[in-house]
């Protein structure tokens, strides 16, 4: 096999992954609205847990791959993955609450489309710039610097984002992201937004304490496996 038929077959294996990442294991922050950290990679949670997750089954299966970090609204507090194949730079965002299931080449521009929404790439000096897609709108969505940090210390940053009180795009809303089937569902604050290549759907007025049902009737996922019999009070305090 040809070198780039063999880098091509490494994406695609690395796509599959993310992919199955984004069906099993849920951006939420449900348990950062608490404070609290899950205690699985099951419960899934927001881009630290996911990227961490990925990155500790790409290794086992002896993937290059490396903990990166990036820029929302110009400030570094979003994760993601760096992966090196077969000489060649690329970027998994697997932690994105949007469902980002392409590897983003560091060399080269891309523009893809998924459950109705895209997302594309521009090349800016030292920087890849994503911009998201949807419901006929495009936003600037994440920068990534070439440029690595050291592993250590992004791992640092992770383990402080608490006790700093790091503000990110949804510390005061509510968030759960998941792949079912051949819909993406993201529960945002009060709505469930439904996503297909066929359309979208949205879903008003969902209380707090509706979220346990709507776990269970459109994501089929338990939410006594975040917090055995919490309330689901706690989050919406957060809202306010």
């Amino acid at each position: 096999m040809s070198a780039p038929d063999t880098t091509a077959a490494t994406v695609r294996v690395l796509e599959a992954l993310i992919l199955e990442k984004f069906k099993t294991e849920p951006f939420q922050n449900l348990h950062m609205l608490q404070g609290t950290v899950p205690s699985s990679p099951a419960h899934g949670g927001t881009c630290s847990e996911k990227t961490l997750s990925f990155l500790r089954t790409a290794r086992r299966g002896g993937f290059n791959a490396s903990l990166h970090s990036g820029f929302i609204g110009g400030n570094e507090i979003h994760r993601l993955a760096r992966v090196q194949i077969d000489g060649q730079t690329f970027f998994a965002d697997v932690g994105n609450g949007w469902p980002a299931l392409k590897l983003y080449p560091a060399l080269m521009e891309i523009d893809y489309n998924y459950f109705g929404m895209g997302f594309r790439t521009e090349i800016h000096r030292h920087r890849l710039v994503v911009f998201h897609r949807r419901n006929g709108m495009e936003s600037r969505q994440l920068e990534i610097d070439f440029r690595p940090r050291p592993e250590s210390e992004i791992m640092a940053d992770i383990a402080s984002r608490l006790d700093q009180g790091t503000e990110y795009p949804f510390s005061n809303s509510r968030r759960f992201a998941l792949i079912v089937e051949d819909r993406f569902l993201f529960l945002r604050g009060e709505r469930l937004e439904i996503y297909s290549d066929c359309g979208n759907d949205v879903i008003e007025g969902i209380a707090a304490g509706q979220v346990p049902s709507i776990l269970r009737e459109y994501f089929h996922f338990d939410y006594d496996l975040l917090f055995g019999q919490s309330s689901p009070e706690s989050p919406e305090r957060s809202e306010q």
